[in-house]
């Protein structure tokens, strides 16, 4: 009895043992065929990576920060202020310069009005030239006139000497009208290139006023874009230098996957292929996209030290190719994507690229 009871057991375990390494055997196909399915259909990596736009702030201008808007990780929106730096400086600099366009304002006034009083001048000394002119040329008659009857002894000689000073007078005061008006503009040639080193002297202070006025603006930093901020190293009463990096903001939702694909497993891949992104971050968590776009060279080609195939030995290293993969799964605040995150591309080999590629997608 005893020993019926101990073969029963035994065959109840073996059969148990039987049934469990079937179970493990279908489960293992089942993976088995899952992984086989996907090997077929899907070009995967786990070279990859969430990419997206990262903008440092840095100063434009230097100065002592008497202000900081915002805190680590904090939400900005475009034109939101982050960093003011102090204005004292550079709004003495733009009272400066404006003093500095009065100035030569005025002096432009006062030569337009030398130049305009000139030309008033220049005007009635070729009026008294015309009319030198014109008297001189009536003692010339005058004075042919009384020559001829002197030589025919009708007339004295003291009418004659008369009209022989007359001539002189006339042509005296043709030439000082005529020198009037050299000397009256030359006086307005000079006047006009006082006028001309004032007008550039004018144009170069309104660009350099305009560079301060700017300068000015400079001093409060403000956001560029809608994002997060990130890395914030600045604090109140720091003083920062143009060009230093305070922080940097992180558009959430302009983002996209860099994922470095071997070049043997890009034979199949085309832009607009549709794409299964999963996540390390988000266990189950399924992101949609597409292939957007392959990088025209390796990775390699274009690191600080490529490659130098053809010195010293050779050995040849599969290359990566980096394909970027767009993201068109609408933003998720329970799940956002930052840069940087690792992520794992299945890119679906089987779809057709072309006029048909829109119903492969929507079939999906």
């Amino acid at each position: 009895m005893i020993l019926n009871n101990i073969r029963e057991k035994i065959k109840n375990s073996k059969k148990i043992k039987i049934s469990l390494l079937i179970l493990i055997t279908v489960v293992v196909l089942i993976v088995m065929a899952k992984e086989i399915y996907y090997y077929i259909r899907y070009e995967s990596t786990d070279n990859a990576y969430v990419e997206g736009i990262i903008i440092p702030i840095s100063p434009q201008v230097s100065g002592k920060v008497i202000k900081v808007y915002v805190d680590h990780n904090q939400k900005v929106k475009k034109g939101d202020p982050l960093v003011e730096i102090e204005p004292d400086d550079y709004l003495a600099d733009v009272s400066a310069k404006e003093e500095n366009i009065r100035a030569i304002e005025n002096q432009i006034k006062e030569i337009i009005s030398s130049i305009n009083e000139a030309e008033s001048k220049l005007k009635v000394a070729e009026s008294n030239f015309e009319a030198a002119q014109a008297q001189k040329v009536f003692a010339e008659k005058e004075y042919e006139r009384i020559k001829t009857l002197y030589q025919e002894e009708l007339i004295s000689k003291s009418k004659f000497d008369s009209a022989e000073a007359a001539l002189k007078v006339a042509i005296a005061q043709q030439r000082a009208a005529e020198n009037q008006i050299r000397e009256i503009k030359f006086a307005i040639q000079t006047l006009n290139m006082k006028l001309r080193t004032l007008t550039h002297q004018m144009n170069k202070s309104q660009q350099e006023l305009k560079i301060s006025k700017l300068n000015l603006k400079r001093t409060l930093i403000v956001s560029p874009i809608d994002g997060r901020v990130a890395k914030k190293s600045v604090e109140f009463g720091q003083f920062v230098r143009q060009g230093q990096l305070l922080m940097a903001v992180v558009d959430e939702k302009s983002i996209w996957i860099g994922a470095n694909f071997k070049e043997t497993q890009i034979e199949k891949m085309r832009v607009g292929q549709p794409v299964k992104i999963k996540v390390d971050a988000y266990p189950g968590k399924v992101f949609k996209g597409r292939v957007d776009s392959f990088q025209p060279g390796t990775g390699a080609v274009f690191s600080l030290f490529p490659p130098e195939n053809a010195t010293g030995n050779f050995v040849k290293v599969v290359q990566r190719i980096p394909v970027r993969i767009a993201i068109e799964s609408p933003y998720d605040p329970e799940y956002p994507l930052w840069p940087g995150m690792s992520v794992i591309p299945y890119v679906d080999i089987t779809v057709k690229t072309g006029k048909k590629l829109k119903e492969e997608i929507e079939k999906r």
